[in-house]
């Protein structure tokens, strides 16, 4: 059966029933569990930081494949998923205590005098990523949701200081390494 050629209403009417097209917009990232509360034990900063999260990637999931032949031509077979690294970004306050979370969660994997390694059940903790629709007043029933499980801090990237600046905001980035990550919603 042939198809009608595009248009914008043939587009609308599809696009239109699911609340038109999602925004990046609206997330919020929950960090909580495990290490943190060694690291946060009032839970205030690590509570700030789903809000002063700025920008967060939900993850890459892809599927290792390899080269099979038996005969004739070769195609691909699956053999593992594998996982990208998670990267965020969050607003530093002037009291630097988000720095300073990651910088103390960081010691907890690694022993800054002897660089002896910590048990990995030790440092991690799961982090909850939720996208919320951008038709929704409150933030409760996300759209969609992933479970970052076993995260760890890998990278706390570089802050930049200028004189020339101005009252431009900090921002802290951070790579997170883990296990996996499964979609809740």
């Amino acid at each position: 059966m042939p198809t009608s050629p595009f248009s914008p209403d043939k587009l609308r009417a599809e696009i239109n029933p699911e609340g038109g097209f999602a925004t990046n917009e609206r997330f919020e990232v929950i960090i909580a569990g495990g290490i943190i509360n060694s690291i946060d034990p009032d839970s205030k900063t690590s509570r700030r930081l789903q809000f002063l999260c700025e920008n967060v990637a939900i993850p890459t999931k892809s599927i290792a494949a390899s080269d099979k032949f038996i005969y004739g031509t070769s195609y691909q077979m699956p053999y593992r998923q594998t996982f990208a690294e998670l990267s965020m970004s969050f607003l530093v306050t002037d009291s630097m205590k988000e720095k300073t979370f990651f910088d103390n969660w960081q010691k907890k994997i690694v022993d800054e005098e002897t660089g002896d390694l910590k048990f990995y059940s030790g440092y991690t903790c799961d982090i909850t990523i939720s996208k919320y629709s951008k038709t929704q007043s409150n933030f409760t029933n996300p759209k969609y949701q992933i479970k970052v499980e076993n995260a760890w801090p890998s990278i706390v990237a570089e802050i930049q200081l200028n004189h020339s600046g101005g009252n431009e905001v900090v921002r802290l980035p951070v790579t997170f390494q883990y296990k996996k990550w499964r979609q809740t919603v």
